[in-house]
């Protein structure tokens, strides 16, 4: 992890360390000159700076020019705690608590100190343009437990060795008055430009056997030993959508869906330019191809690692890029005799130089127990015009539908999707699901969900699920 967050990072780091050096010093002065702990306040100094420096001034790559002005707030408490970023938030802000201890010897000022700096980090996350980070009541949550787990070990280590600590009631009263000020100056920023959100998980947790073995399992059935795991994490799923395994590869990345395993999509490469991440499909050498050599290919590779997937599916390919600069899309899927779209599917785009550069395949049984449909494609969009909720001052019209196999709540049903488009390309629509059989809008129909277009692609496999 910190591979990854410090990757392309030398000059901040040596910045920042240069900062960091100097705030140590300044504070090393100022109280040596006091004869206040000069050591404990150097590390108390350098500690903040860190914090600040870290939390603030980390580039982040991404290009924001303003703030979201959005704070989530997670509903599971416990959840930070199977985090690397929750335990990396505790173990940040525990010098601060132990430090701040050792070198003021009070405890009020330290325990409202460490709070009120995690909180006023995150406000400033959120508030400051360009700092890219947001809010997050779980960054909070960890921040102070770990000022708190610092302080406490910094109290007993004092306590042990017999040195002095400062009576509460000393500073209890300047601590009240600070707290307050900072309180409501904290309180009046998040009522003025703060949207809370509210969600059931907000960081990547951490995996045991069974999902690393999982994991290991998809990635060596698509390619074999040719790549080697190192990491894996749980993304929790949002709305209908399942948990997800984040796996990093040492070549590429992959996610696979968690807990049916039934879905993975694997990126390898993103690129005009081939390389050797990308994987070579025994049998085909390294060379320039045409579309025309793509389906041959993809399909020599299909038949190798997911033959269930071909049967009864016709392929279809799509050029990646204006110029196929990216390679092909070999898509295969199949329908029902009812011509309902079933979810089992099998993307491989093949680059220029005739290797798989990402993949997605779902591997899902065809339901059996799917109604047949009953509603036409002309009553379902006539449906699903009706319950748009359309933009004011733009013409709107029907742009595909397509009747999909679906599941919701445990059960397979056969919906009509339709997505529509605007006079005005810069408005997103949401599509419509419409039950094949009842005629009813399904409302759980969003943005994740529309129709798979693989012509439309970006180089990017379409992970939508139906």
């Amino acid at each position: 992890m910190f591979s990854a967050i410090f990757k392309d990072q030398a000059g901040f780091i040596v910045t920042a360390a240069i900062a960091v050096l100097l705030v140590a010093a300044l504070c090393f002065w100022f109280a040596h000159r006091l004869g206040k702990r000069p050591w404990s306040h150097a590390a108390l100094g350098a500690s903040i700076a860190a914090e600040v420096v870290l939390t603030l001034f980390l580039p982040s790559g991404a290009a924001v020019t303003e703030a979201s002005h959005v704070c989530v707030i997670n509903r599971n408490y416990a959840e930070p705690f199977a985090t690397q970023q929750g335990l990396l938030n505790l173990l940040l802000f525990a010098p601060i608590g132990f430090f701040g201890l050792m070198a003021l010897r009070s405890l009020l000022p330290v325990v409202a100190g460490t709070i009120l700096l995690s909180l006023s980090t995150e406000l400033l996350q959120t508030l400051v343009p360009g700092v890219s980070r947001g809010c997050d009541s779980s960054d909070l949550e960890m921040n102070a437990l770990g000022g708190l787990a610092g302080t406490a070990i910094a109290w007993a280590a004092l306590l042990l060795t017999k040195h002095p600590i400062s009576p509460p009631r000393r500073h209890a009263r300047p601590t009240a008055i600070a707290s307050a000020i900072v309180l409501v100056a904290a309180g009046i920023a998040a009522a003025t430009w703060i949207t809370p959100i509210a969600v059931d998980a907000t960081s990547l947790q951490f995996t045991g056997d069974k999902e690393k073995a999982a994991a290991q399992r998809a990635i060596r059935q698509a390619f074999g030993d040719r790549y080697k795991i190192s990491n894996v994490q749980l993304q929790t799923g949002v709305d209908d959508n399942p948990d997800t395994l984040l796996i990093a590869l040492n070549e590429g990345s992959a996610e696979l869906s968690w807990p049916d395993a039934s879905q993975l999509n694997v990126s390898l490469e993103n690129s005009s330019q081939t390389t050797s991440a990308s994987f070579p499909v025994p049998g085909t050498g390294q060379q320039k191809i045409t579309g025309k050599d793509a389906l041959p290919i993809a399909r020599r590779y299909a038949r190798q690692h997911y033959p269930h997937e071909l049967r009864g599916s016709e392929p279809r390919v799509y050029p990646v890029g204006d110029r196929a600069e990216l390679g092909w899309i070999v898509s295969w899927r199949r329908r029902n005799s009812a011509g309902v779209l079933m979810p089992v599917r099998l993307d491989v785009q093949i680059n220029t130089a005739g290797r798989v550069s990402q993949l997605l395949v779902r591997s899902i049984q065809d339901p059996s127990s799917l109604p047949k449909p009953t509603i036409g494609k002309k009553a379902a969009q006539n449906t699903a015009l009706t319950a748009l909720h359309q933009p004011k001052g733009h013409k709107v019209c029907v742009a595909e539908s397509e009747l999909l196999a679906v599941q919701r709540e445990g059960k397979w049903r056969a919906q009509w999707l339709t997505s529509f488009e605007t006079d005005d390309k810069s408005v997103v629509i949401d599509p419509v699901y419409v039950d094949a059989n009842t005629g009813k809008v399904d409302s759980r129909a969003s943005r994740k969900q529309k129709i798979e277009n693989p012509e439309e692609g970006d180089g990017q496999v379409d992970t939508t699920q139906n």
